[in-house]
């Protein structure tokens, strides 16, 4: 059991002592081997929209009019735009795009892949009521196990959405990289491209 432990801990104290010396260093070697995960398909991704400037009552505007609605910034514009290249300079396969429907998330859908499909049990929770808001999340958690293929699965999406199922926030931008496992997943890393 200890030989185990120590097993485990030096790459940690490495990372740790990388970390405290050249503090881009570990998320670096992290990015490339999320990267690495992602080349190899069939993992799920879960991206919350690329940057908007946020104003009071986005929580209350419903989808469908993105006139009315909170839309990318310029900056979301153009960090969606380099999502896409980053992904393709990469090789990663993407299939098929999952997307709230609201029009920050479709755009950063359409920007960095080139298609978004809306579906309704992205809805952000505070939308919808909290009975749907809990069949929505089992939805997502179904649609991330039922996973299989060649392709990586993405899901863009609103913070709430996301830290429900990794029980961590999301910055704009960020994305999560699931493995699906049958009846689990196993968390494989996150990617933030760039700073708030």
């Amino acid at each position: 059991m200890h030989s185990n432990l120590s097993s485990r801990m030096g790459p940690f104290l490495l990372c740790l002592g990388v970390l405290l010396a050249f503090p881009s260093g570990c998320a670096l070697a992290d990015d490339e081997q999320v990267w690495a995960a992602l080349k190899e398909g069939g993992k799920v991704i879960l991206l919350r929209h690329t940057h908007v400037v946020i104003r009071e009552g986005i929580g209350r505007l419903a989808p469908g009019n993105c006139a009315a609605e909170v839309n990318l910034s310029s900056r979301g514009v153009e960090q969606a735009k380099r999502l896409g290249e980053a992904f393709r300079a990469h090789g990663i396969a993407v299939g098929e795009v999952l997307s709230s429907p609201y029009c920050r998330c479709m755009d950063t859908g359409r920007l960095a892949f080139g298609r978004a499909t809306a579906v309704q049990y992205l809805m952000p929770p505070g939308v919808v009521s909290d009975s749907q808001a809990a069949l929505n999340n089992e939805r997502v958690l179904q649609e991330i196990l039922n996973h299989r293929g060649p392709s990586n699965l993405v899901m863009i999406t609103q913070d709430l959405n996301i830290a429900n199922i990794v029980l961590e926030p999301a910055y704009m931008g960020e994305f999560f990289v699931l493995q699906p496992n049958g009846a689990d997943f196993t968390f494989i890393g996150k990617i933030q491209l760039y700073a708030q």
